[in-house]
């Protein structure tokens, strides 16, 4: 007989659904190429392009070139486990030869995993416009080419406009996250000694506030003179609010030192990424690879990935999968939950 036609996007899409409460420590069991590709030199340059694997799926694939959607264009398999609910989570870059785990054969080769934690610790700070922004200890690191953002008032509560009620006041809140990932692997080098990804983010939160008067009401009479009759009025607080990230600081650090690791050239592989507070696009070169991604810090269109030439590709397809999605300005923000008060007219001041 024929054989059975590759299913279309969508069908793929909605069998991945289908697999997501059977394949234990997968969502999905993506089909493999007809002709596996083999792994890349630790040394190659590739362009691959990321595209979620199925609905719902915290798994990726990432499709050799430019486009998504050609099955036998599937490279490797980025597979997200553990925690669903913020806990400690793991990351791993698989091919597609499978069997070689009794466990799981489902499972293909792990050339690089990650280990980190879902939903990272932020601090905030809150503060009146124009009181003093107490000094975060700073546990990012230097990055000469990277110059920081506006943080001026006045910047945040123009930025985007929109506003639209006569508000009495405004509060802010400058927060900062500092989060790791590991980055191990049985089967590649790498820079033969231990390393981690380092990652640093800062942000500001703006909430102005206004009044709202509500009238209050009470029942008098008996039978059929009982009416309801407004007897006063009461004002409550309202907010508008919006949060943005300042920047995010990646760094390649060694373990054992928490240093950042440097290039063939003696410079610390760190680079820094404006976040939304900017009207920077999501597109961005660092020591490992380009990313080129299409519709701003938001967009759900899949980013293509350009590895640097003498860099494990593996290693730095990992690194920008965990960039541009697990630690990316969008994921952040969604992450980050502000703690304005309630009445801004009583609210203390500082860390928490």
């Amino acid at each position: 007989p024929a054989p059975s036609p590759a299913p279309t996007s969508s069908t793929a899409s909605f069998m991945g659904a289908l697999c997501s409460c059977c394949c234990g420590t997968r969502d999905v069991v993506p089909d493999a190429p007809d002709v596996i590709i083999p792994d890349p030199e630790e040394d190659e340059q590739i362009v691959v392009t990321i595209d979620q694997a199925a609905i719902a799926s915290r798994d990726y694939l990432a499709y050799r070139g430019l486009g998504t959607e050609d099955r036998n264009e599937r490279w490797f398999f980025l597979n997200k486990s553990g925690s669903k609910w913020g806990g400690n989570v793991q990351m791993e870059v698989e091919n597609f030869v499978r069997g070689l785990d009794p466990n799981d054969e489902n499972k293909g080769q792990v050339l690089w995993r990650s280990d980190f934690i879902d939903q990272p610790f932020f601090q905030q700070q809150l503060r009146d416009v124009g009181g003093s922004m107490l000094q975060f200890a700073f546990t990012g690191f230097i990055d000469s080419m990277f110059d920081r953002p506006h943080y001026d008032d006045g910047y945040y509560i123009s930025h985007g406009g929109g506003w639209d009620r006569d508000y009495r006041t405004s509060l802010f809140l400058n927060w900062n996250m500092r989060t790791e990932a590991s980055l191990s692997s049985t089967v590649r080098k790498g820079f033969g000694f231990p390393v981690k990804l380092v990652v640093y983010a800062q942000g500001t939160g703006v909430a102005r506030y206004f009044e709202v008067e509500e009238p209050i009401y009470e029942e008098r009479g008996e039978g059929e003179n009982r009416q309801r009759v407004q007897v006063g009025t009461r004002r409550r607080w309202e907010r508008h609010e919006r949060e943005y990230v300042d920047f995010v600081q990646f760094a390649v650090c060694d373990v054992a030192s928490g240093q950042p690791v440097v290039d063939q050239f003696g410079a610390a592989v760190v680079f820094t990424v404006h976040g939304d507070s900017t009207d920077w696009t999501s597109n961005y070169g660092t020591k490992f690879f380009d990313v080129q991604q299409r519709g701003g810090w938001f967009t759900k269109d899949p980013p293509t990935i350009t590895t640097k030439a003498g860099v494990d590709p593996a290693l730095a397809l990992l690194i920008a999968h965990l960039c541009t999605k697990e630690f990316s300005t969008a994921q952040i923000k969604s992450n980050f939950h502000p703690r304005f008060p309630y009445d801004p007219l009583s609210a203390v001041f500082g860390f928490f």
